[in-house]
């Protein structure tokens, strides 16, 4: 099968990011969760941190939330309906589009084309005009899948590790009193 070079603001929706004003941040988690940026994803995907009572620009469930500020590239999925801060824009995408973009980040795409001296950020034609390699629809479902259970299975062994490391320091600090 032939990958087509597109670009991504032609076969993704892209929306970009709007903060609300600060004095509707709230720490009530039953008001909107709000996504500025890179202090608000984990392991590649939204923690919430920050809530909003102001609704400014969205991003659905499932969605890709890209960080357009500092540091630039960021890539990570929201289990949420949230409101999108002036740090991040959400993609529509799925799993292929999700592992392509966290490829972009490891290569220092986005970082090439980040603008400031200071606090580095990418544009929205930045964005919309960022070239990615498509395979066939079907073909992206069994790679974006396969691609999937590889970063569970990180995640799993990165969990044991944790454990055995705690595990070791424990029985150390047991046998050394």
């Amino acid at each position: 099968m032939t990958w087509e070079q597109r670009k991504l603001g032609n076969v993704a929706k892209i929306t970009l990011g709007q903060s609300p004003n600060s004095k509707n941040y709230t720490e009530n988690p039953t008001d909107y969760i709000l996504v500025q940026g890179n202090a608000d994803m984990k392991d590649g995907r939204v923690i919430p941190r920050v809530w909003t009572t102001q609704v400014t620009k969205t991003a659905a469930k499932g969605d890709l939330i890209l960080s357009v500020r500092a540091p630039v590239g960021d890539i990570g999925k929201t289990d949420y309906n949230i409101v999108l801060g002036r740090g991040v824009a959400a993609i529509k995408g799925n799993e292929f589009l999700f592992q392509s973009l966290a490829r972009m980040k490891q290569n220092g795409y986005w970082t090439k084309l980040s603008t400031g001296s200071t606090f580095e950020s990418i544009n929205s034609n930045s964005i919309k005009d960022a070239q990615i390699y498509l395979p066939i629809h079907n073909e992206q479902l069994q790679i974006g899948s396969f691609l999937n259970s590889i970063d569970n299975l990180i995640t799993l062994h990165q969990r044991k590790l944790e454990n055995l490391q705690k595990l070791k320091k424990s029985m150390l600090q047991q046998m050394f009193i």
